[in-house]
This record gives C-alpha cells, sequence and structure tokens, in this order.
C-alpha cells in the first residue's frame, strides 16, 4: 500500500467520521428542542388508569412541527377529570403574528364512561392563565387567571363542548363529547410531565392574581371609603331623612350611626 494511498484512506475515514458526528449533533439538537413533548410512536396508550397522566397532539393541524399544540388529561377518580390546553411552548414567532400571550386552559369536569370511552358531561371550572409572551413559562411564573364559570355551567357546556376519551382501534385518542370531531388527536402516551391532583393545586404552581377579583375588592374598598366620607354620609342622611350621630374611630374615618 502506497504512502498516497494511505493518506487517500485517511481522508475518507476522517469525512465520515465528521459526517456522523453532525447528524449525531442535529439529532441531540432537535430532542432537546422538542423537550418534554418528545412522543415515542410505539407508546400508544391501550388502556386507561385513573391517576396516571396522559398527553396527546393534533398532528392534522395547520401548526408546524414546532408550533403544535399540546394537552394532557388526568382522570383524578371514577367520576372527575382535569384536561389541560399548554400554549405556552410555542415559538416567538406564533405569539409575534398575532400578538398573542401565552396561555393555558384547565378545566375541570365529571365524565361517565359508557362501553371502553370516557364521555364528559359537565364543567365543574374553566379557567385561563395568562402569560407574557416575553417569558419563559415554568413553574412560578407569574400571570393571571380568569374564569368563564360564574353559575353559568349549562351554556359554558353548550358553547365549548365537551370531550371525550375515545377508544379507537387498539388505542385511546381525545375527541368531543359526540365523538363526531373532524379533528381527533393522535394517540394519547403516557406523559413525563404528571397533573396535580385539583384544579386549586394546579394554580398554586404559578404566581397568579385574578383581575376580576382585584376589580371587585378596588370597588368595595372604594365604596367603603366614600360612605365615610362628608358626601357619602350626606346623601346617607338624605336618603333617611334625619340627622344620624357622626363619631371618628380609632383610625380617624368619620363613622355615623345611632
Amino acid at each position: 500500500m502506497t504512502l498516497k494511498f494511505k493518506a487517500l484512506l485517511f481522508r475518507i475515514v476522517l469525512v465520515f467520521v465528521m459526517l456522523i458526528s453532525s447528524l449525531s449533533v442535529l439529532f441531540g439538537c432537535a430532542q432537546i428542542k422538542k423537550g418534554i413533548n418528545a412522543m415515542s410512536e410505539d407508546k400508544k396508550v391501550t388502556e386507561i388508569q385513573i391517576g396516571e397522566t396522559y398527553i396527546m397532539s393534533w398532528s392534522k393541524s395547520d401548526a408546524t412541527e414546532n408550533d403544535r399544540s399540546f394537552s394532557y388529561v388526568k382522570l383524578l377518580d371514577d367520576k372527575t377529570f382535569m384536561y389541560v390546553s399548554d400554549g405556552t411552548q410555542h415559538s416567538k414567532w406564533y405569539y409575534e403574528r398575532d400578538g398573542d400571550s401565552k396561555t393555558i386552559t384547565l378545566r375541570i369536569g365529571t365524565y361517565e364512561k359508557k362501553g371502553e370511552n370516557f364521555i364528559q358531561r359537565t364543567y365543574v371550572s374553566y379557567q385561563v392563565l395568562s402569560f407574557s409572551a416575553d417569558i419563559d413559562v415554568k413553574k412560578g411564573a407569574s400571570g393571571e387567571v380568569s374564569s368563564f364559570m360564574s353559575g353559568k355551567e349549562k351554556k359554558l357546556f353548550e358553547i365549548a363542548g365537551g370531550t371525550a376519551i375515545e377508544r379507537y382501534g387498539d388505542y385511546y385518542r381525545l375527541n368531543s363529547a359526540n365523538l363526531k370531531s373532524e379533528t381527533p388527536s393522535d394517540p394519547l402516551r403516557v406523559s413525563e410531565v404528571k397533573l396535580p391532583d385539583s384544579a386549586e393545586a394546579f394554580l398554586a404552581q404559578y404566581n397568579l392574581v385574578d383581575p376580576q377579583a382585584e376589580k371587585a375588592k378596588a370597588k368595595a374598598e372604594a365604596e367603603r371609603l366614600y360612605w365615610r366620607s362628608d358626601e357619602g354620609q350626606d346623601e346617607m342622611a338624605r336618603a333617611f331623612g334625619f340627622d344620624i350621630p357622626v363619631s371618628e374611630d380609632e383610625n380617624g374615618f368619620k363613622v355615623f350611626g345611632f
């Protein structure tokens, strides 16, 4: 074997090794980018267990691979379930396009098992967590929470519809409550991320404020201060049609009453 041939062989081996290394790096980066949402094709869920957390996606959606939505579902007991839609993992471009914030939708509902399917019957709670699009949403992140219940559970079910964990062939998937959705989910997988056992425990993972509650609290405080003011006391005196004794409390506020 000549020296020239040895040098050529060495170059070929070197190029081959570099190619293999590059492919390994690219594959590793792709797996890191997918993170906890990467799902193995050979782990379709064939049995639903109470207390287990399942993850699903919708490959038939118009979203790109990196912007696909993921949701989680868990049967809390034999009557109640938790369903979480995570909209915080999209690309920066996704949020900039429409000026959207990052959101997590948390639903608690009741279900009934019919055959091998688990069909939602009512909503117990329906809340949306909103976060700035500029932050990485992790435990402890600051945001807002809004409730869409307020005693309108039946109407909400009519508007938002319900869901079902449907047995389809040899696996389970998420479908609409009537099992007629045109876009059912891909097969359910066992999730590495585990949902807690209650809505309260889920919300406690974040630093949240309720804008409606804060608004109501501010309104109540403003009314309290008004009725303690001279103007408020005069209005009440006119309403009752007689003079009301006025005194001051330990904080210097005027208090009226007999």
